[in-house]
């Protein structure tokens, strides 16, 4: 019987419970700047949530796990950079 993976489960819920994971264990460095930064540039403010940082790393996880191999084109596109 085959496990279950990325693909079988809601990627809400998936998201959040990495991101909180990644939260918990320590081993994600979050930069310095994290404050200072907008997530767009036709945003004007920087997010409102704190854990935004280790949400974005969750979601690009997330979308590496089903997705399979993507490039820096694949998360610019999903995350708001048009061309």
């Amino acid at each position: 019987m085959p496990g279950v993976t990325v693909k079988d489960v809601n990627q809400q819920d998936f998201v959040r419970a990495l991101s909180a994971f990644l939260k918990k264990s320590g081993k994600l460095k979050v930069p310095e700047w994290v404050d200072t930064v907008k997530l767009a540039k036709h945003k004007e403010l920087a997010p409102c949530d704190e854990n935004w940082f280790y949400t974005r790393a969750g979601d690009a996880c997330a979308r590496a796990g089903v997705r399979g191999g993507v490039g820096v084109q694949v998360h610019l596109s999903h995350f708001g950079e048009e061309k």
